[in-house]
């Protein structure tokens, strides 16, 4: 185990770790610190990404090596060493190693990758045994490993011990009811068979209850899908009649907006010629025009070019409507400021 001396920052570096265990299942803590598994399924594959913390972390990246061996544009397919993930591209002091982890395995998960041949880590054979068995086969290794270089303490061990009492025995006792055949009932030849004729293990998958029972849930689905697009086509009819009702009132929403446009025009102008302010400038200036008129009368008299009785007739009328108006003109600007000194 490394000392404390040798960690930049021992805190920083335990909430690294405490956010890899945070974000993702099945984290195996192999040395402290150090070396971390975690195991991950994609394609009914069983996987097993190694998280290794180099001295420097959290100021250098984490190595992530996949296990078994993979093709991806992420993955070195001599090492296995996940080295182009974005996570990783991008990595600074800052990053959340949890968040690194998780975001690798949502990629093999959502997108399978091809497993490379002779990559043994988990043999295709794997994909019918329970889960216990692919972890145990691991830690097997891990153990002769860390036996070998002395760097397996004994309470990591009970740690494996700890995980595996607790994955691996629910998982183990739900997949040996009914859902999985006993390979110990086939014979050798039955089993070398299985693992070297890729039609004879896919006739053995498809045998396999569980498999049955996909694929009939699958038939259900097709159906139900299939019915549901029916009755989208029966119903396109009826959606292309409510699109034609809903285009005919919006052409009339659309006139009759318009007619309203036209209309408030209309109605502004009304109010305008109709407003009290207008109508005494009217007023104003038909008293200007009727003492116009008044004027022009008296002149005309007066050049002789009309007789008394004519000028008298004419220039009566014209000053009785200045007096009218004049007097409108005076009573609206009066009832105007009393308006204006009210408030209104």
């Amino acid at each position: 185990m490394l000392t404390r001396a040798q960690f930049n920052n021992l805190d920083y570096r335990r909430h690294q770790i405490d956010t890899l265990k945070v974000f993702n299942d099945n984290v195996v803590e192999i040395v402290e610190l150090e070396e971390y598994c975690v195991h991950f399924e994609s394609a009914a594959r069983s996987f097993i990404l190694t998280v290794l913390l180099t001295v420097n972390f959290p100021n250098e990246r984490p190595k992530l090596i996949l296990s078994p061996r993979v093709r991806h544009c992420w993955v070195n397919p001599l090492t296995g060493e996940v080295e182009k993930a974005p996570g990783l591209l991008n990595y600074s002091p800052h990053s959340d190693l949890g968040r690194v982890v998780q975001v690798v395995i949502r990629e093999f998960e959502r997108f399978p990758p091809s497993v490379i041949k002779n990559s043994a880590t988990v043999s295709s054979s794997n994909l019918i045994l329970p889960l216990s068995i692919n972890i145990s086969h691991s830690l097997d290794n891990i153990n002769t490993v860390g036996a070998a270089n002395n760097t397996v303490s004994a309470m990591q061990q009970q740690n494996i011990n700890n995980y595996l009492s607790q994955q691996a025995s629910p998982h183990e006792s739900s997949l040996t009811t009914s859902n999985l055949p006993n390979l110990s009932t086939l014979s050798l030849d039955e089993l070398k068979k299985l693992d070297n004729d890729p039609e004879f293990f896919n006739d053995f998958i498809q045998e396999m209850s569980v498999v049955q029972q996909l694929n009939e849930e699958l038939d259900s689905m097709i159906n139900q899908l299939e019915y549901i697009a029916r009755e989208n086509l029966n119903k396109e009819g009826h959606l292309v009649e409510l699109k034609r009702k809903l285009s005919d009132d919006v052409n009339t929403l659309k006139n009759l907006g318009e007619k309203c446009d036209q209309l408030n025009k209309k109605y502004l102008k009304k109010s305008d010629d109709y407003a009290p302010q207008h109508i005494r400038e009217l007023l104003q200036i038909a008293v200007s025009t009727a003492d116009t008129e008044c004027e022009r009368h008296v002149e005309q008299f007066l050049n002789g070019k009309i007789d008394v009785q004519t000028f008298l007739q004419n220039y009566t009328h014209s000053k009785k409507l200045s007096s009218e108006r004049k007097a409108k003109e005076e009573r609206l600007g009066q009832q105007l400021h009393a308006l204006e000194r009210a408030g209104f």
